[in-house]
């Protein structure tokens, strides 16, 4: 799977999660758990690509600068396009903890957030500091980063006229000012309408501008099933542009089954005070 698709995926949720959110949800510990788990494969192999990328330039001749450049270019761009989904869903994750009031998504979408954060910011730091890195790239990557951080504080925007997140935005005025403008248009839109014609737009803005091939397909596949997973099946049941990774939710759903059936049967500790390790393990992973 592209990073570019999980704007299809960030799109979807800041359209139709915010509504969907209010009504009786239930949450996956098993797709949260697979959201933490692949986000942070997907960090620290970005964080190895980028360390070595760093050493290469240092140490490497002026005639390999562009063939290092070029290697890295599929990670520097899915550090900055994967970003809005990772903001997106962080903030999917607080409106609904505060909706329901309780604590369980927030943490493990935080932890990840944080990471991401952080990658971002050494890979624009390699940017503007990396050795060897021509126009005809630099251009393109700077012209990439400004279309993810517009693109994160439009989608953001859907959130924020129901739940307090422009801190996850790149310009809390401009979240606040789409939240406003959707908040006043919201009576006469359509849904449908809204998600295709974003949905449209991520196509022309992420389509052919960005590498062909992904830096990491399967741990892309893998955190955009655990979003789709994470909170029921509702969400997602009636797109048919979402339902080729419906599968991901029948597994998840399945496997907390077969822990619920476990809790069940066990001797050892009642099935309340088995939830409630359950709720607070994932945060606190190594």
């Amino acid at each position: 799977m592209h990073a570019r698709e999980h704007v299809q995926l960030a799109a979807y949720l800041a359209v139709h999660a915010p509504a969907y959110l209010r009504g009786e949800v239930t949450y996956s510990p098993t797709a949260l758990e697979s959201y933490w788990i692949s986000s942070k494969c997907r960090l620290d192999r970005w964080g190895i690509r980028l360390k070595t990328h760093a050493q290469l330039l240092e140490s490497g001749s002026a005639m390999d600068f562009p063939r290092f450049w070029n290697a890295a270019r599929p990670v520097i761009e899915e550090i900055l396009v994967s970003d809005i989904l990772t903001r997106v869903w962080i903030s999917v994750c607080v409106a609904h903890d505060r909706i329901q009031r309780e604590s369980i998504a927030e943490p493990v979408a935080r932890s990840v957030f944080l990471g991401h954060m952080e990658a971002r910011n050494r890979a624009l730091n390699l940017l503007l500091h990396g050795r060897g890195l021509e126009a005809t790239m630099m251009v393109p990557l700077n012209r990439l980063r400004r279309r993810t951080e517009r693109w994160t504080d439009m989608l953001l925007g859907y959130i924020a006229a129901d739940t307090d997140v422009n801190s996850f935005g790149y310009d809390q005025a401009r979240v606040r000012e789409f939240g406003n403008d959707i908040r006043s248009e919201r009576g006469s839109s359509n849904k449908n309408a809204s998600w295709a014609m974003l949905l449209e737009t991520a196509l022309e803005a992420f389509g052919s501008q960005l590498i062909s091939e992904p830096a990491n397909a399967d741990l892309n596949r893998e955190i955009a099933n655990a979003v789709m997973g994470s909170f029921g099946n509702e969400l997602f049941h009636q797109n048919t542009l979402i339902n080729p990774m419906w599968e991901s939710r029948i597994i998840h759903l399945a496997d907390d089954a077969q822990q619920l059936v476990e809790q069940l049967l066990s001797p050892d500790a009642p099935m309340v005070e088995q939830q409630s390790r359950e709720s607070t393990r994932l945060p606190f992973s190594a």
